[in-house]
């Protein structure tokens, strides 16, 4: 995967399950890892370096501190 660790997919996604404690059942590990693999990519698309605020998904916010009712 472009810009992470040098694991295949498979390897990255079940190191995250492990740290999870997900059981993903044999049957459904293939198709599981393809859509965390998409996931990975599009997540890499989101968060691309000097794409300006407003591109960002339109549930990202912040809360300062001092806010009313923080």
């Amino acid at each position: 995967m472009t810009g992470r660790d040098e694991h295949s997919p498979a390897e990255e996604f079940d190191r995250v399950a492990r740290r999870a404690g997900l059981t993903v059942p044999a049957e459904w590990r293939a198709g599981t890892v393809a859509a965390y693999t998409e996931l990975m990519a599009f997540t890499e698309l989101l968060r691309e370096p000097g794409r300006p605020v407003g591109n960002e998904p339109s549930a990202v916010y912040r809360i300062l501190v001092g806010d009313e009712g923080v």
